[in-house]
């Protein structure tokens, strides 16, 4: 059994404390226990070597520069895990910088995680690579009023892909108002001119930490008003949807805490999904079509629906472990293939979340996949299942569903 040295959880204990001196205490600690040791992740940061630029940001002094975001005593390298070359352009995903008032990141908008194969049968757009820059402001102030979301970009992730608010450019709610292929498993999909993003909680970014529904859950993304996005737990075992009093969040999706001030998260499964409105001031240079932001938040919209039967008519079993090689049974029913029917032979492409499935096996119309856990994987929110057969004449058929798998952790005995 491996224990790790720096978790997101256990940072603010041993975060100023040397590695070394890390391992003696957990030693100490587990004596008597047989068989544990202790891996140092060589990723502590010492305070007195960071420069405060304000609010929440620090700076490393040395070249190239890394950014810190301070959550309660945690110092989080939040973007160094996203800023390597996913798309191999020669051209890292995010490059940071600052000025006196905003943080500034240059990204190419580009996933660094799996994504369905875009066009397909339910979309018919492609992922292009991006120029965007945004300016997140290092000490974001709450507004008197609620700021209505625009179309387009609303925020970004930690890993340069932006957030769009939950509705498509027609006005309908594009999580629950259209088929479930409309979005791949990773929650994104590419609209007109190639911007991939998302309208949900995006399972397939990692944080670098993990979230196991044991704490509160770090850092996703940003507002372009810079008040931070979390992910779903408020604290242990309670997602943040589910808070009450003190703790409700507001119609922006936010709350206020003694530990990290204003903060937004993220609600799966409820509208807004991401955020509801911007309860900050919005930062100006990032927003498109600037002419006349409109006050208050949204409201939702599912009317129009046009959600396609369920094609996948079943993921068996609903739950899988970290840290295992999960295998899953999923049966189609090509008798609701109404808009694209059900290919012959084996899928070239599933996907649970944001785990590939290898190998894959048909009979008949049962697959056979087997998934890998990883020991980090996000704990109790459910995920999506994607399945791609190619074609050489026509548009990949997509078939997916949502909300039909999820990991947790295995109780002691």
């Amino acid at each position: 059994m491996n224990i790790p040295c720096v978790t997101y959880s256990e940072r603010a204990i041993l975060l100023n404390l040397t590695c070394s001196v890390r391992v003696i205490l957990l030693i100490a600690a587990l004596i008597g226990s047989a068989g544990l040791t202790c891996v140092c992740a060589d990723d502590a940061v010492d305070p007195g070597t960071l420069k405060h630029l304000t609010g929440h940001w620090y700076v490393s002094q040395a070249e190239p520069a890394t950014y810190y975001y301070k959550d309660a005593e945690l110092y989080l390298d939040l973007f160094s895990y996203h800023r390597k070359d996913s798309n191999k352009d020669g051209i890292d995903n995010l490059v940071l910088s600052h000025n006196e008032t905003h943080l500034i990141m240059d990204s190419q908008g580009y996933p660094n995680h799996p994504t369905a194969i875009f066009p397909n049968s339910g979309n018919p757009n492609r992922i292009e690579i991006q120029k965007f820059r945004f300016q997140l402001p290092l000490e974001p102030k709450l507004n008197d009023h609620i700021t209505r979301l625009p179309m387009g970009p609303i925020g970004t992730a930690v890993n340069g892909v932006v957030y769009f608010n939950p509705f498509e450019q027609g006005g309908m709610n594009a999580v629950e108002g259209y088929s479930e292929v409309w979005l791949d498993s990773c929650c994104g999909h590419p609209q007109q001119t190639g911007v991939y993003h998302y309208h949900k909680y995006p399972v397939c970014v990692k944080s670098p930490f993990k979230d196991n529904g044991k704490q509160h859950s770090p850092v996703i993304g940003f507002a372009f008003d810079g008040f931070p996005i979390y992910g779903p737990y408020e604290s242990e075992g309670l997602m943040a949807k589910d808070a009450v009093g003190e703790q409700t969040l507001d119609a922006c999706n936010g709350h206020t805490d003694s530990v990290r001030g204003y903060h937004y998260h993220v609600t799966p499964g409820r509208f807004p999904y991401i955020i509801g409105g911007y309860a900050g001031v919005p930062e100006p240079a990032n927003i498109r079509g600037r002419r006349g932001l409109e006050t208050g938040a949204i409201e939702d919209n599912s009317s129009g629906e046009s959600s396609q039967p369920k094609v996948i008519a079943a993921v068996r079993p609903a739950n899988g472990q970290p840290g295992t090689k999960q295998k899953l049974e999923i049966e189609l029913d090509p008798t609701q293939a109404t808009r694209v029917r059900v290919p012959e032979g084996t899928p070239e492409w599933v996907q649970v979340g944001p785990y590939e499935a290898v190998p894959i096996e048909r009979k008949g119309n049962m697959l056979q996949v087997e998934i890998q856990i990883p020991e980090d994987a996000t704990l109790g929110v459910l995920m999506d299942c994607h399945i791609e057969f190619k074609a050489a004449d026509r548009p990949r058929a997509v078939f997916k569903r949502n909300d039909v798998f999820r990991v947790v952790e295995v109780e002691d005995p």
